[in-house]
């Protein structure tokens, strides 16, 4: 009987240690400074509730929070980079003298949805800019060269419209900081007018792609020369080449320019240059 009630107690013990071992890593908590604020990330794993927190000094300037939200430091969605995530914070990325903090978050799911957040560390805290960018990678790069980041993603206007999620091109989008805030730059995003050579290419790529595509959606290489044509100031060239490929037989041309053109002016972040 000694040894039984021994065991007993050996065995809670056990699982004492266990369920007090599994608690202490049942979620993640990660701070950083910058000068007088402190930032606070926190997930729960067991609720699933994500949290920031930015106080300076002992005042609390942000905070939000949510089911399913993950927070990290830095950029989360850099596409293929070796450089550590949070290679920005605590720096001015604006060029406008005041230290910054970017925090990504990421709402959980196969397709949706990352943000990033940029914030002013200033005299005055202050948030900058959240891109919706869906799905898609993000970069903060230097793409005009004033020694400045901007910030580059794929806008998924079209997303599930006229494909599969897959089968759903988004549009390059550029934002820069300009004055006291970020804004589309469309200058940055611009391309020259294909040649008459590039696009009696295209037209052939795509009436090719339209006899070939079995399935219900519309072919990935139409609806992508149509969302780089777009988002690079050529949306009416975008849709010439619409009417200029789309097959003779098919239905739906008309209600499809609709659409298209629709889902485009819905976007925050497409601009008809």
């Amino acid at each position: 009987m000694k040894n039984f009630s021994q065991n007993i107690l050996f065995l809670f013990l056990l699982i004492s240690i266990f369920s007090l071992s599994s608690y202490a890593f049942d979620g993640r908590s990660e701070k950083r400074k910058h000068g007088s604020y402190r930032t606070s990330l926190v997930q729960d794993f067991q609720t699933g509730l994500g949290k920031i927190v930015i106080q300076k000094g002992n005042t609390k300037v942000f905070e939000e929070f949510e089911v399913d939200n993950h927070y990290y430091f830095g950029n989360h969605f850099e596409p293929n980079s070796d450089e550590p995530a949070d290679i920005f914070s605590g720096r001015d990325i604006t060029g406008n003298g005041i230290v910054n903090l970017v925090i990504s978050n990421w709402t959980g799911g196969a397709h949706c949805c990352h943000f990033l957040n940029v914030f002013e560390l200033g005299k005055k805290f202050k948030k900058l800019v959240t891109v919706e960018a869906l799905s898609s990678s993000i970069q903060l790069i230097d793409l005009d060269r004033d020694g400045y980041p901007e910030i580059e993603f794929w806008d998924g206007a079209i997303d599930y419209q006229f494909a599969s999620f897959a089968g759903s091109p988004g549009g390059r989008v550029v934002l820069k900081f300009q004055k006291d805030h970020y804004a589309v730059a469309t200058q940055l995003m611009k391309k020259p007018t294909p040649t008459a050579k590039k696009m009696n290419r295209l037209k052939q790529d795509l009436i090719r792609a339209f006899r070939g595509e079995k399935s219900p959606d519309l072919p990935y290489p139409f609806l992508e020369v149509l969302m780089n044509l777009s988002y690079s100031g050529h949306y009416k060239l975008a849709l010439q080449l619409a009417d200029e490929t789309w097959p003779s037989e098919k239905p739906g041309l008309e209600k499809f320019k609709s659409e298209f053109s629709q889902a485009l002016r819905d976007s925050q972040y497409w601009k008809e240059f």
